[in-house]
């Protein structure tokens, strides 16, 4: 029986994007090994996480193993040995660099391109890791053609040796909606703007918090979802005000709830590899304003109105767009339930599974 070790670092930290990828591929394999499309009389899939995991899936037919140490030791050092001789495969590069028969996702060049967000020490960290799984591993993923591009020109990975793989959005269908959430916070259906997100420099909260407070609508909220990074949030990442609602980390539940009853959802980020949470909304019938950068019009296609993220009347232009004219925000939620019913976890995984499956 051929195995795929999986690095299963995830499961001991928060879940932000990179982490909901890796868990969305692996709960979706396992499905597959129960619907029958990942042969199990043939293959096996085992993940590896670290010791003090957060929890502990209840896969059906993929076994968890928690090691004995964790940080840099289990990764580096750890985890190579005991998924010896077999393939792994590490879901975003917190990854093993001296390991034979491994594949990596490399999410996006963040590090390289917006340095200002992070420190010396980590952008060399991603600099020699990067260069050095790119060179080193086979098959390499990415979540976006615009990453790929990054990838080539940051850390002098050939285009041609990656693979783009498109995140699944589709995790929140999968819960029920918590109304619970605004109750507690005063919020009521239609009658807030949302904003979802950790908080980092390059997500632009300012900018969102500048432009809703030009709209001036009475009774209108800015609800902000997402914890705070400190060590990536800079001057003015914070939002303020009496109709800002601070919201901090959501359940999956909550944000269903908060995406299908807010007015709209605005996103102008300076950089994405990808951008999930856009998609997120469209699948759960929000429509959606995204910046006109990066990645995002390729996962958004026609299914978002775009604005520059750095133009404030050109947010808050946008934002009035979709509050102002009904058959807009009709139309976008129409779109974005189509563009949202493409990336699902489902085909995510089997896409991955087809590249990963001749080097097991």
């Amino acid at each position: 029986m051929d195995t795929l070790n999986v690095n299963g670092k995830f499961l001991s930290q928060q879940t932000t994007g990179v982490q909901r990828y890796a868990a969305e591929i692996v709960r979706a394999w396992d499905e597959g090994l129960n619907d029958g499309w990942i042969d199990r009389d043939r293959f096996s899939i085992c993940v590896h996480a670290p010791r003090g995991i957060l929890h502990k899936p209840a896969y059906k037919h993929i076994a968890v193993e928690v090691g004995n140490t964790r940080g840099r030791v289990w990764e580096q050092i750890e985890l190579p040995l005991r998924t010896r001789g077999g393939f792994l495969f590490s879901p975003y590069a917190a990854a093993p660099v001296l390991r034979p028969r491994h594949a990596v996702t490399i999410h996006d060049a963040g590090a390289a391109a917006t340095p200002y967000q992070y420190s010396r020490q980590f952008r060399a960290y991603c600099s020699i890791v990067f260069r050095w799984l790119g060179h080193s591993c086979a098959p390499i993923f990415t979540v976006s053609e615009f990453s790929r591009g990054e990838l080539e020109r940051f850390y002098s990975i050939s285009s041609e040796k990656v693979k783009v793989v498109p995140p699944g959005c589709d995790h929140l269908l999968r819960v029920s909606p918590d109304a619970g959430i605004l109750a507690r916070h005063n919020l009521k259906k239609d009658g807030y703007v949302l904003g979802v997100s950790s908080r980092s420099i390059i997500k632009n909260f300012d900018g969102l918090s500048q432009a809703f407070h030009k709209l001036a609508r009475n009774g209108l909220k800015l609800a902000v979802a997402g914890g705070i990074r400190r060590h990536l949030c800079g001057p003015g990442t914070a939002s303020t005000g009496p109709d800002v609602v601070e919201l901090g980390y959501v359940t999956d539940a909550e944000l269903r709830c908060l995406y299908e009853n807010a007015a709209l959802f605005a996103y102008p980020s300076f950089y994405e590899g990808f951008g999930i949470p856009p998609i997120e909304a469209m699948s759960c019938g929000c429509p959606v304003l995204v910046a006109r950068s990066s990645s995002l019009p390729e996962a958004c296609e026609d299914a978002a109105l775009y604005c520059d993220p750095a133009n404030i009347d050109d947010i808050a232009n946008g934002m009035a767009r979709i509050l102002d004219e009904a058959m807009l925000a009709q139309e976008l939620r129409r779109r974005g339930a189509q563009r949202s019913a493409q990336l699902t976890a489902r085909n995510s995984a089997a896409r991955l599974w087809s590249e990963l499956v001749p080097f097991l």
